[in-house]
């Protein structure tokens, strides 16, 4: 089956993503707002309050914002362990 250009694999993934989206989801623009709060509630073992899951959220299903993510934490666990910081 192929529709409007796109493989029967790509059309069901869409589907799949469709399905799984829920009203309250976040995009890339608001997670990229709220990272650096994420980021230092989970350097620092803290509780995530329900506006940063939605963060946690985003960030397990967008590879992109995950590589931003991982590379803020990096930079920031750095931070944390320069003797002179």
């Amino acid at each position: 089956m192929k529709t409007m250009g796109l493989t029967e694999q790509q059309v069901n993934l869409l589907i799949q993503l469709a399905v799984s989206t829920t009203p309250d989801e976040m995009d890339c623009d608001g997670c990229f707002v709220k990272m650096a709060e994420f980021a230092e509630a989970k350097l620092s073992n803290q509780s995530i309050s329900a506006s940063m899951q939605l963060v946690e959220d985003h960030l397990n299903n967008c590879p992109c914002c995950k590589d931003e993510f991982e590379a803020l934490r990096a930079a920031l666990g750095n931070l944390s362990d320069d003797p002179a910081g």
